[in-house]
Parts: structure tokens; C-alpha cells; sequence
């Protein structure tokens, strides 16, 4: 009788660890949204992420077909805090702030991808690779996923971290998109240059200078056949013909993600491509 209790009891131990380190508040949605919204607060065993907020579409269920998915990385702005700071702003805030799906890009935003933004409180996105494949082994356990269509993209840190998850998970990325950043983290260029890629940067940005993106671009052509196809703006890119395209807009502006995100162009250039 003893060693039964004490079975039920080792049983039941992983389970109360679990839930104490987890926590999941659903976030409020403008009425009528076309998707829901939760935040995830985790302790993770390695790295600097505390957790991510998920977006599901309405249309993503169980006997809908397999969704894609789209992995965002937050600017230093959203850096600490709670979790859920980093909807305050750009594609998150985006998908939020509306619930209509109208247009072609509002369906793009709110009805066509289930969107993983992970949260760091500190460091560097690329030294979170472990906690990274985590949070999508557990999203592709809870939601239906299309394993070979997971996009990712990232804005200033953001699009530092960009540029090397993919480097580091060549694996599971078929395409990325990193916005004024810059190729720190990097430590394969020819596993980078398996996969489709998108910078966007401004030439005059003077948060994050424009020669970071530009010297990942130069560098990954020099190491690779790969070759980028170079437009001013995001509307005037053949996204249609170009696997790895260089944006270099005009600008002062440390903004380069507003074009991106709220352009049709790029959701459907991302979704050309599967692992």
C-alpha cells in the first residue's frame, strides 16, 4: 500500500511543476474578431524568453485544413515587462486593432496564418534557439500546423534575431524576413542560404545603420550563388520572380517594418514557399 501511494505521488509531481511554471491569460479582441488571442508565460530551462502571445484564426480548427504559421520577433521596445508589452505595436498591434477581414491584407493579417510572437526579457533572440524550437513543438502540438510552412520575420532586435534563428534553423523556417537589422548571430551562411529571404531596411536609419542589413546581404552572396534581387520599396519588389529580395527604402526613419507588414505583396511572397 505504501509503494503504491508513493508511485501515485511521483506520478502527479512532473504535472504540478508544469503548471506552476505556466501560466495562459486569453486577451480581450475588438468584438466580432475573426481570431483569438492568448498569452503564454512559461520559465523556460535556457535562454531569455518568458513566454510568447498566440493568435489562432477562428477558421483554424480541427477539420479545417493545416494553417501556416508566421513567427514574429519584437524591436528592443517591448524588451521586459509582461509579457503581452510587445502587442502594443506593429504587426501584433496590427492584426489587433481590426476585426475586419474586407480587404486582401486584412484577411492576410487575421484569417490566413496562426502568429507566434515570443517575449524576451533580456538578450539576444538567436541565443534562444532551444526555447525557440520549444515554443513551436508545443504549437504545433495544440493548434493545426503546417510544418512545412513556418515563416519567421523581425523588426531591429528582432530582425538581428531574424537573421540567425534562421541561420541556426534551417530546418524548420522555409522562409525569412528580417527588418533593419543586421546578420549577428549568423554562424552558417550556407544554411541561410537555403532558404528564401527579405530584408527590409532604410538607407538612412539611424537606430540601426543601413550597412548592418547590407553586409549580411553581401556577405551571404559572396559565400553562396544566392543573388538578391534589389527594389526601393516594398510595392515595386518582384516578389513574384525573386526568392531573396533587398528593400532599401529613402528614409531616416528606424521604421521599416510599417511597409512590410501592411503590404499583401510580402504575405503572399512568404507563402510561395514550403519547407
Amino acid at each position: 500500500m505504501k509503494s503504491s501511494k508513493l508511485t501515485l505521488l511521483f506520478l502527479f509531481v512532473p504535472f504540478i511543476v508544469f503548471a506552476q511554471n505556466k501560466s495562459i491569460k486569453p486577451q480581450p479582441l475588438p468584438k466580432g474578431h475573426p481570431g483569438s488571442l492568448i498569452t503564454i508565460t512559461q520559465d523556460f530551462e535556457s535562454g531569455t524568453m518568458d513566454g510568447y502571445n498566440l493568435y489562432v484564426p477562428n477558421s483554424c480548427h480541427t477539420q479545417s485544413e493545416k494553417y501556416p504559421v508566421l513567427v514574429f520577433l519584437q524591436g528592443g521596445l517591448g524588451v521586459g515587462g509582461d509579457v503581452d508589452k510587445l502587442l502594443q505595436w506593429a504587426l501584433p498591434q496590427m492584426i489587433m486593432e481590426d476585426s475586419s477581414l474586407k480587404t486582401e491584407l486584412d484577411r492576410y493579417l487575421r484569417d490566413t496564418f496562426i502568429v507566434v510572437m515570443p517575449h524576451i526579457d533580456g538578450g539576444e533572440f538567436f541565443n534562444n534557439e532551444d526555447t525557440m524550437r520549444q515554443i513551436l513543438k508545443d504549437v504545433m502540438a495544440s493548434e493545426n500546423v503546417d510544418p512545412d510552412r513556418i515563416y519567421l520575420t523581425g523588426l531591429s532586435r528582432g530582425g538581428f534575431g531574424a537573421w540567425g534563428l534562421a541561420s541556426s534553423m534551417s530546418d524548420v523556417f522555409a522562409a525569412v524576413a528580417p527588418i533593419c537589422g543586421g546578420p549577428r548571430g549568423v554562424g552558417d551562411y550556407e544554411a541561410l542560404a537555403s532558404m528564401p529571404i527579405w530584408v527590409s531596411h532604410n538607407t538612412e536609419d539611424a537606430v540601426v545603420r543601413y550597412h548592418r542589413s547590407e553586409r549580411g546581404v553581401n556577405q551571404l552572396e559572396s559565400q553562396s550563388e544566392v543573388r538578391f534581387h534589389h527594389s526601393s520599396s516594398i510595392a515595386s519588389a518582384d516578389y513574384e520572380n525573386h526568392n531573396y529580395i533587398f528593400t532599401s527604402r529613402e528614409s531616416d526613419s528606424h521604421n521599416a517594418w510599417t511597409e512590410m507588414y501592411g503590404a499583401s505583396n510580402f504575405y503572399k511572397w512568404l507563402l510561395r514557399f514550403e519547407k
